[in-house]
């Protein structure tokens, strides 16, 4: 038979159910938090990429405007169409007026119904001007509007 005083020298193993509530709760609190950070980040990181491409776009222009000695020369194909060109795209790209002139812009909407729907227009004008149109409230300019 075993004594009273071996039965307390008897180690507890594994955690109660107490101490597994309380680590999922903490894991819980944490994963609310740190979910919307997330993901407001990757929509910021998809909308710094499709400014690059707008700027790479636009630069595309310009160098085909130099070689060709006038924008009515400029061809647009292979410009305009879904971004990104790998994966579910998240814009369509337009380029007007078409032909072009000296005031072209080259535009990215979002697709419906994908992540950065909600997320704004983007626009980039042969000047240099940048805009972001969310909920029909346009923010333009020349510096980091687009953020």
């Amino acid at each position: 038979m075993i004594s009273y005083r071996q039965r307390t020298l008897v180690k507890q193993q594994g955690f109660t159910l107490i101490e597994l509530m309380i680590v999922v709760a903490i894991i819980g609190v944490l994963a609310a938090i740190a979910m919307p950070s997330y993901q407001r980040y990757a929509i910021k990181s998809k909308r710094t990429d499709m400014m690059t491409e707008l700027q790479n776009i636009g630069n595309q222009i310009e160098s085909k405007k130099l070689a060709a000695g006038s924008y009515a020369s400029v061809s647009t194909t292979g410009l305009t169409g879904s971004y990104p060109r790998s994966g579910s795209a998240l814009y369509t790209v337009t380029i007007t007026p078409n032909p072009l002139t000296s005031a072209w812009t080259v535009t990215a909407t979002p697709v419906a119904g994908q992540q950065m729907a909600g997320d704004g227009v983007l626009s980039l004008e042969a000047s240099g001007k940048k805009c972001r149109n969310v909920n029909n409230v346009s923010t333009c300019g020349r510096g980091d509007e687009w953020n």
